[in-house]
């Protein structure tokens, strides 16, 4: 197929080249054939009252470029326009992006600028997008992603849990981690009056906080945590526990777990947490993340040295003994090392319950916060809205857990949850067929809504082809 190009150049880069780009008219041609073949089929069996009215282009942006088909616009007869061809394929309207671009539009707005990925994909499949159309994208795969978690929560309070039980993990211990991360807030209505160095130096810098957690059944023997799962929303405690539990039980089967390790920094809403109630069968097992002992240590200590040793008193579970020591060293401290002393030994005395506990291998939250949110949101000094900022960070999240993009509902007008409504429809046709016409005042065509009731009666033959049993 390509072999004439090949003797012809003689070269392997500029041969790849030709063959990428044939390659993408091709795809784009067959593309083109199959919808207008389709929208032929489709008119061969249109519902009653139905005709043509025109013919229209619709441009859609996929990963094999940009295709431009053109189909046929119906007309009811109360003058409700119609694409059969969109509506039943499930093209959005007023969408450019198919769903194959939505995805990688997505998943790579996650990883670099909005400016890079719309540049990024220009290059890959010759269409132009902009980079509001990227944030636009990643913010509706945002809310896709909360009424995905919302749901988990109603299906788990109707029937008591997530998924099939055989497609969840059965597991007597669970290990569970949660922290809160601050994201810089955008400044809404501000006026750039002064230079964008001068006014992002000086400006008041104000942030919102997202709460996190990870859940997993252990790890194996290279130090990788198993059946990991990943959880974030901007919610307050009181909505984030059930929100946190119906995400876990949609995993694991809440009914096997018996034991839950959890390790967290110490905050308010950390130490009253209620997942236990969530888990009535459970042991709550509650440690201090080593991490955040290590950072006031290393805040206090005069020296490197005087922090090793008191690192070492609280790994041996001796913090009394440390607070004793502190004590101490208070008395022959200056007044500025004196404080630094007074917070730490405030610090271990609060948080003593959770340092001497018996600890379990965790601590990896901090690491998940720094690789999933600081990567993208926290590294070039970047300020977010808080809606933007969940979205990322929600996104984020879901490509961690492994889980697939959620693509975007479809405009189809025969949903699969309407079959129920349209099989009955369609048995009340058969027995009669007969069209309710509402009553309407003036002249001209009927209300809009005269087609929904019109549609609900309409003839065997639209119910036909269109209904699958």
């Amino acid at each position: 197929m390509w072999l004439p190009n090949l003797i012809e150049c003689m070269d392997w880069a500029s041969h790849l080249q030709y063959v990428d780009e044939s390659s993408k008219r091709l795809r784009e041609e067959a593309l083109i054939r199959e919808l207008m073949a389709f929208d032929d089929i489709l008119a061969r069996d249109i519902p009653e009252g139905w005709r043509i009215k025109e013919y229209r282009n619709r441009t859609v942006i996929t990963l094999a470029g940009k295709i431009t088909y053109l189909r046929r616009i119906y007309v009811e007869g109360c003058g409700i326009c119609h694409a059969l061809l969109d509506e039943v394929l499930g093209i959005r309207t007023r969408k450019r992006l198919a769903p194959d671009a939505f995805v990688w539009v997505v998943r790579t707005a996650a990883e670099v600028s909005f400016r890079k990925t719309a540049r990024m994909f220009h290059q890959l499949t010759g269409a132009k997008i902009s980079r509001w159309l990227v944030w636009e994208c990643l913010q509706e795969e945002g809310r896709l992603i909360l009424e995905d978690i919302y749901g988990q929560y109603r299906r788990s309070k109707q029937s008591g849990d997530g998924m099939a039980a055989h497609e969840r993990i059965s597991q007597d211990t669970l290990f569970l981690e949660y922290d809160g991360i601050h994201i810089h807030e955008q400044k809404p209505n501000h006026e750039r009056k002064r230079p964008r160095r001068t006014y992002e130096k000086n400006r008041n810098r104000r942030s919102f906080e997202l709460k996190g957690a990870v859940a997993y059944a252990g790890k194996d023997a290279c130090g990788r945590r198993v059946g990991l799962i990943h959880f974030i929303a901007d919610a307050p405690p009181a909505h984030f526990w059930p929100l946190l539990s119906a995400h876990i039980a949609n995993t694991y089967v809440a009914e096997d777990i018996r034991s839950i390790h959890v390790a967290s920094d110490g905050a308010g809403w950390c130490r009253n947490s209620d997942i236990g109630a969530y888990f009535p069968k459970a042991r709550i097992n509650h440690q201090l993340d080593i991490h955040h002992v290590n950072v006031e240590v290393y805040k206090a200590a005069a020296d490197s040295e005087e922090a090793s040793s008191m690192l070492g008193l609280t790994y041996s579970h001796s913090t009394r003994d440390l607070i004793r020591r502190i004590g101490c060293l208070c008395e022959g401290a200056d007044a500025r090392q004196r404080q630094r002393y007074r917070a730490l030994q405030a610090y271990l005395a609060n948080n003593i319950d959770l340092i001497d506990c018996t600890r379990k291998s965790m601590g990896t939250m901090e690491g998940t916060w720094a690789h999933i949110i600081g990567a993208r949101m926290k590294s070039w000094g970047g300020a977010w809205s808080r809606r933007g900022g969940l979205c990322m960070a929600l996104v984020r999240f879901r490509i961690a857990s492994k889980l697939p993009i959620i693509i975007p509902r479809p405009d189809n007008i025969f949903l699969d949850e309407d079959q129920h409504r349209r099989r009955l429809d369609h048995e009340e046709a058969k027995r009669t067929f007969n069209f309710h016409v509402p009553e309407t005042t003036g002249s001209g065509y009927a209300p809009p809504r005269a087609s929904i009731v019109l549609q609900t009666h309409m003839a065997p033959k639209m119910y036909g082809w269109l209904y699958h049993p």
